[in-house]
Parts: structure tokens; C-alpha cells; sequence
């Protein structure tokens, strides 16, 4: 007999059992449905990553067969930041009001048909406007899935995970070169697009029937306690809770909280949200500075071309592995100084590049330039990736979608302003320029008040209520 029947047969109710789903998940193991959530966390950076660089990839071989300089290219180029700013702004928000679900599937299935479509793009204008729509979906997939990851880890690997996840990107990338090599004089960019459309739309394909939703944030969706139980069973992996349960992860003063812009600028978020956006800013110019024009920077300084290709290679393997290490770093020492140390290191090493500019000609090497480009990466990427972590330590269940969403967005414009920037620096204020702008990232982390703190394990090795995830 339930409740209800109970009630109706004037029968004594069993009280409700309430549980607690923050802490539920935090003291999970990071095994099964988490470790689930991260694969397909993973598997959307990737593609992401891989359809962020592919225009960059592809335009050579474009503005040849179009007969225009790369140059009329550059509206595609800007439009893409523009949309995964809008996207970033629009889903984050989505992601918050209807699920982190349907905010991913509907942001990987609008990239994949974006990308998909711009294979048969017959002019530079339908070229801008297909690479907007991919924006749009480009920039909601990444918040929507920080935000999944961050609700399902445990605070002892959260911060790993999220930066395992996001690093991602930068992977993708990595990947859509080494295919784009081949694919591209074989068969020609139209293939190169079918490629990044077709491997999205498999995999939203796939997600609809194995992503779950944020159990976090059915926790403040009565109506679907059911759905709730049914997850938490899974995390635990026994019958243990049930539709009747009643369960809560976030205090009453969260619930009446309304979520987007008006929640990341309200008193108690406005400090941490500026700080967020300088931080994103800064840290996306420099690293899109990279991105557009670091083969021209080093072709420039009597470097061949091959050899300035490999250092943007190593630029972000580097960075791949320095988000990693200090993801892990992070999680024991917390993020404030790590994050600083990596800032003011990455300044050094651009300051002794710039350096290196003024020795006579007949002594230029490129080693030492290679090897502080490792440096440079290893530190930029790392803040960009752990930037994402921090996001999404910052804000509550109730605005963290749109919190790292509009953080995001707002970030795109350092990305914009690179390309405007990188061609005024070209030459020797290249290095100088973006040590500058770096000089603000650290500013802003200094200024964030919600930096990771430090996690602590009990003697059964669980999670203390440190960074307890809310």
C-alpha cells in the first residue's frame, strides 16, 4: 500500500524518508554511471574540438578552389566565435531551465548539421552563415557538459575529470589535423566537413540512449523523482532509493533563486563573475593568438615551416599535459595558486622568447624558442582548461550551465579580438603583447573569491564536505 492509499484508508502514513543527493554522489565511487558521464563528456569535447579547428584546417584548400585570398575567409572565421558565444549564452541558460540532456543533444546535433551542411557551401556568405549555425552548437555543448561532469564526479576527482573531459578539445584538434593531412589532398575539403558532420550526428545518435541527466539537477524537478531514483540507483548500484523518497541538493534559499544573467550578476556572484569573464578573456586571447598566428609569428622569425608547424604541435601537447597535471595538483593544493604559478610562468617564458628576438641573426636557433613555446602551452592551456573546473565550482546547480556558459561566451570575444590583435603584434610585441594580457588572467584569478579548495579524504578514504558540490 502507498502513501496515497494510506491517506485513503485513514491507515497511520509511513513518514518520508528524505535523502540527500549532494551527498549521495559525493561519496560515490567515480565507477560506473559516473565514469559513464565522463566518456560521453569526453566524447563531446573531442568532436568539438575537432569541428572548432576544422575551418582552420580546410582553408587553404577552400580559398583555392574558390580562386579568393585566405584572407576573405576571415567572416567565417569570426562568425564561428560569434555563434559559440551566442551558443554559450542561449544553451547555457537552456541547459539550466530544461536539463543538461536535452541542452547537449540539441548543441551536438546543431554543429553536426552545421558542419555536415558547410560540405556543400557554395559561397563565402553561405560559409559564414553555416559556420555561425555550428557555432551556436560548438558553444553550448562544452558548458552543458562541464556542468554534467561536475555534478556526477565526486569532489575528490572532480576537478580531474573535468579537465580530463575539456582537454578534450585540444585533442580533437590534434586529431582533425593528423585526418584533415590525409583526407584533404586525397579528397578534398567537402570531405573533410562530411567527416566533422557525420561523426556528431552518430554520436548524438548514441547519446540519446545512454547520456543520463543531471541527478543534481532532478533533485530540484519534483515531478521526476522517479527518474531521480532510478539514477541514484545506478551511481550506488543497488535498489536502495524509490519514487517515494523524497530527495533535495540544494537549500530552500537556492529553489526560489531565479537562474542566467540575473543570477550570475546578482551580489553575492558579481565578484566571482567578473573576475570569471577578465579570466576567460585574457586567457582565450592568448591562447587564439596561438591558434591564428603562430605559424606566421615563427615563419617570420627564420624559422622554416615545418619546423614552426611541429612547435604549434608541441605548443598544445604540451598543453594536453599540463592540464592534466595541474587538474591533479589542483585537487590536492586547491586552484588559486596553482593557477597564478602557472600565469606568471607563461609570462616568463614569452618575455625570454621575446628575448631570444634581439641576438644577432647568425645566432638564431630554434630550440630554445621550441622549448619555451612547450612551457608557454603547457601553463596557457592548462589555466583555459582548469578555468572550466573552477566555473563550475563557483556556481550553484540553479545558474552552473549558465555560469560557465556566458563565462565561455563572453571569453570568445578574446578570441575575436586575437584576430584583430594578432596581426597589429605580428613581430617582435607578439610575445610581448600576450604576456601583457596574461598579466590580467593572473589579476582576475587573484581576484576570484571561490577558488577549489583543497579536498580531504576520511579514514574510509571519502570526501570531505571541503568542496562539497552543491
Amino acid at each position: 500500500m502507498n502513501i496515497d492509499e494510506q491517506r485513503r484508508c485513514g491507515t497511520s502514513v509511513v513518514p518520508i524518508e528524505s535523502v540527500d543527493v549532494n551527498e549521495v554522489l559525493d561519496t560515490a565511487r567515480f565507477r560506473g554511471l559516473p565514469l559513464l558521464v565522463m566518456a560521453c563528456a569526453a566524447c563531446i569535447t573531442i568532436l568539438d574540438g575537432f569541428d572548432i579547428q576544422i575551418m582552420g584546417l580546410a582553408a587553404p584548400a577552400v580559398a583555392r578552389e574558390w580562386g579568393v585570398d585566405r584572407a576573405a575567409l576571415a567572416p567565417a572565421f569570426a562568425a564561428a566565435l560569434i555563434g559559440m558565444a551566442v551558443g554559450g549564452f542561449l544553451l547555457g541558460a537552456y541547459g539550466d531551465r530544461n536539463g543538461r540532456r536535452p541542452a547537449i543533444l540539441l548543441s551536438v546535433l546543431c554543429f553536426g548539421v552545421g558542419t555536415l551542411a558547410t560540405a556543400w557551401s557554395p559561397s563565402v556568405s553561405a560559409l559564414v552563415v553555416l559556420r555561425f549555425l555550428t557555432g551556436v552548437g560548438l558553444g553550448g555543448a562544452l558548458p552543458n557538459a562541464t556542468a554534467l561532469m561536475s555534478e556526477f564526479a565526486p569532489p575528490k576527482v572532480r576537478g580531474q575529470t573535468i579537465a580530463a573531459a575539456i582537454v578534450g578539445v585540444p585533442i580533437g584538434g590534434m586529431l582533425g589535423a593528423a585526418i584533415a593531412s590525409e583526407v584533404i589532398p586525397a579528397l578534398g575539403w567537402h570531405a573533410m566537413f562530411a567527416i566533422g558532420g557525420v561523426l556528431p550526428l552518430a554520436a548524438c545518435l548514441l547519446l540519446y540512449f545512454v547520456l543520463p541527466e543531471s541527478a543534481r539537477f532532478l533533485a530540484t524537478r519534483p515531478g521526476r523523482a522517479a527518474e531521480l531514483a532510478r539514477i541514484l540507483n545506478r551511481v550506488v548500484k543497488e535498489e536502495r532509493f524509490s519514487a517515494s523518497h523524497s530527495f533535495g541538493a540544494i537549500t530552500t534559499s537556492d529553489t526560489r533563486q531565479h537562474g542566467g544573467l540575473r543570477a550570475l550578476i546578482s551580489p553575492e556572484l558579481l565578484r566571482d563573475t567578473c573576475a570569471l569573464w577578465l579570466a576567460f578573456i585574457t586567457n582565450l586571447f592568448a591562447v587564439y593568438c596561438f591558434y591564428n598566428w603562430g605559424p606566421v609569428v615563427l615563419t617570420g622569425m627564420n624559422m622554416d615551416l615545418g619546423t614552426a608547424l611541429r612547435a604549434v604541435f608541441i605548443f598544445n601537447t604540451a598543453g594536453v599535459i599540463g592540464s592534466l597535471a595541474a587538474s591533479w595538483l589542483i585537487a590536492r593544493t586547491g586552484s588559486r595558486w596553482i593557477q597564478v604559478i602557472l600565469g606568471v610562468v607563461a609570462v616568463v617564458a614569452l618575455l625570454y622568447i621575446r628575448s631570444l628576438l634581439d641576438a644577432p641573426s647568425s645566432a638564431f636557433s630554434s630550440r630554445p624558442i621550441v622549448g619555451a613555446l612547450a612551457i608557454a602551452g603547457f601553463c596557457i592551456i592548462a589555466i583555459q582548461v582548469t578555468l572550466f573546473a573552477v566555473a563550475a565550482h563557483t556556481y550553484p546547480t540553479y545558474c552552473r550551465a549558465a555560469g560557465v556558459g556566458w563565462a565561455q561566451g563572453v571569453g570568445r570575444l578574446g578570441g575575436v579580438l586575437s584576430a584583430l590583435a594578432g596581426a597589429v603584434l605580428i613581430g617582435t610585441n607578439f610575445f610581448v603583447g600576450i604576456s601583457a594580457t596574461l598579466g590580467l588572467t593572473v589579476i582576475a584569478l587573484l581576484l576570484l573569491k571561490k577558488h577549489i579548495t583543497p579536498v580531504t579524504t576520511d579514514a574510509d578514504g571519502r570526501a570531505s564536505v571541503l568542496q562539497r558540490g552543491n
